[in-house]
């Protein structure tokens, strides 16, 4: 459901591109529906030993409330002049599927359970094949539930990048704390960014950024696209294997990828790229028009900014930098 934004209809299925996280030039077309499959992730056993497939019955409900959700936020309009953003506040029953969605995304990866694996001890009584999904169910059950009450609460933001935007394999990217140990904190302290399609996003902003933006409601955003190039690249930073694309949206001859050390590695020792972001409010009233959701602004591939000085690159540096220590400092501290 959610890959098939970043796909076009291909025959009988719909096709995406698919790059390994460290090497963009080995990149696949590939089918949707079998791409991101990995059999048996989601199985458990129950006390007896049993394997049961309870997890994933629970996620394909929540996958087709989800579908619902985001059918309502991002197809109501169909000609080109229509307005490819929602109108905010979302109704209630769209906001509450979508969040539990959102928090299933958060939840369910790899990269979660490898964290998972890191910082816990597998029972002696749980067979081999079923230690790390029983541990990562159970942290699933004992966090959906709440997370979803943070997402939903949270100022929401739904964005139009010019820029195309790409997704991962962890598509759900909580900036500055993706590996913290207590998740709900940082979901509820940090920026939350979900990439929706190659120019639509959610963007639900953090304690600081909040304050910085003057953000305190439900509104409509515009990314600049230099903006949105380090979005494309925190979700290059958080992925485990792969990145995907639009085939008609190719972002990443801009994307930096870094040379990746061992996953555990890197979530033991906190190292991901740290993330300040700014965006421009859309007024109540304006919107962006759909054509543009497939017209780019910018067709010659370049990025027409303001020609900064020296001083003000240097000023710019050390605000950014300032302000991300002393968000990290009062995350810290909350969370001792």
């Amino acid at each position: 459901m959610y890959l098939r934004r970043f796909a076009r209809k291909k025959g009988n299925g719909w096709q995406t591109v698919v790059a390994e996280v460290d090497h963009l030039s080995a990149r696949f077309p590939a089918e949707v529906k079998n791409v991101a499959v990995e059999r048996g992730f989601y199985w458990g056993s129950d006390s007896d030993d049993v394997p049961h497939h309870e997890m994933e019955k629970l996620l394909d409900k929540i996958e087709a409330a989800g579908a619902r959700a985001f059918r309502h936020i991002l197809d109501a309009g169909k000609l080109p002049t229509d307005n490819a953003l929602p109108s905010l506040p979302l109704s209630k029953d769209v906001r509450l599927d979508a969040s539990w969605w959102v928090a299933a995304q958060i939840l369910r990866t790899t990269r979660q359970r490898i964290r998972l694996d890191i910082g816990s001890h597998s029972s002696v009584d749980v067979p081999r094949d079923f230690r790390s999904a029983n541990r990562h169910i159970a942290h699933i059950l004992e966090l959906l539930r709440p997370l979803a009450e943070i997402v939903h609460n949270r100022p929401w933001g739904i964005g139009f990048s010019d820029y195309c935007l790409l997704t991962g394999d962890v598509p759900a990217v909580i900036l500055n704390a993706q590996d913290a140990d207590d998740q709900l904190l940082a979901a509820e302290y940090w920026d939350l960014y979900l990439p929706l399609d190659p120019h639509r996003c959610l963007f639900l902003p953090g304690v600081h950024t909040r304050r910085l933006q003057n953000h305190w409601s439900d509104r409509s955003l515009k990314l600049h696209s230099g903006i949105a190039m380090g979005l494309n690249n925190a979700v290059a930073d958080v992925a485990v294997k792969h990145v995907f694309f639009h085939p008609n949206h190719d972002p990443t001859s801009w994307l930096k990828t870094r040379n990746r050390r061992a996953i555990d590695e890197e979530i033991a020792s906190d190292s991901l790229p740290k993330y300040l972001v700014g965006y421009d409010m859309i007024e109540s009233g304006c919107g962006v028009e759909r054509r543009w959701l497939d017209q780019h602004p910018t067709p010659d591939g370049k990025l027409h900014t303001p020609k900064l000085s020296d001083s003000e690159v240097l000023q710019t540096v050390e605000f950014m930098s300032d302000q991300l220590d002393r968000a990290t400092r009062i995350f810290r501290a909350v969370s001792e």
